[in-house]
């Protein structure tokens, strides 16, 4: 899943937003002196990302593009349930996207997270320019989508226009991968609410 997904979740699950977010750049064991909050939160992202990755709809999503794009196809795919949980926010959240998004955003521009092996220079640079330019707004428009997927693709070992694999998808492929998304959300959201009680089991423990 992508930024916009995991902070809702860790909302739902009232884990750690950061540390969901955190997921994404923390890699490898976690080490002991690590914040248990931010321990938590990286470990329910890592659960949440294969949760999704092997999810029947998830898997047919990616199955269903065509090549070259099917080879990039779990970042487009997370790309745009971002897009669709946008879209249907008020069916997942209680809170108006607006709102959200302006809570988090200040959260993640005043936090210092630091740890001389996970985080030596501190926030990620992507979270802060995330928050300072307002990315996940434009995560709400096809285009924006695009766009933001285009950024991606710049960034990739071999650049390219990675926003072009989902212009390129029909309406009617667009609406199966809608829908699919619709049956998928609830199922990681239950999902996402267990594994967060069995971690903080865990971590209790």
């Amino acid at each position: 899943m992508n930024y916009l997904a995991h902070l809702h979740l860790a909302d739902h699950t009232h884990t750690s937003p950061l540390g969901n977010l955190l997921g994404d750049f923390v890699k490898g064991p976690l080490a002991g002196d690590l914040s248990p909050e931010l321990r938590l939160g990286i470990r329910l992202h890592r659960t949440i990302d294969g949760f999704t990755d092997n999810h029947p709809e998830h898997r047919a999503a990616v199955a269903s593009l065509s090549p070259p794009w099917r080879r990039y196809g779990p970042i487009l795919i997370d790309m745009l349930y971002d897009h669709w949980l946008s879209r249907h926010w008020t069916r997942f959240a209680a809170d108006p996207l607006p709102a959200f998004l302006a809570r988090h955003y200040r959260a993640l521009l005043t936090v210092r997270p630091r740890h001389p092996g996970h985080l030596p220079a501190g926030l990620p640079l992507p979270l802060r320019h995330m928050a300072e330019q307002g990315w996940l707004e434009s995560y709400a428009e096809w285009e924006g989508t695009a766009r933001a997927l285009d950024g991606i693709g710049r960034r990739l070992r071999r650049p390219l226009p990675l926003g072009e694999g989902v212009r390129d998808l029909s309406l009617p492929h667009r609406g199966e991968m809608e829908q699919g998304f619709l049956r998928f959300y609830p199922d990681l959201m239950a999902f996402a609410l267990g594994e967060a009680k069995r971690l903080k089991r865990e971590e209790a423990g």
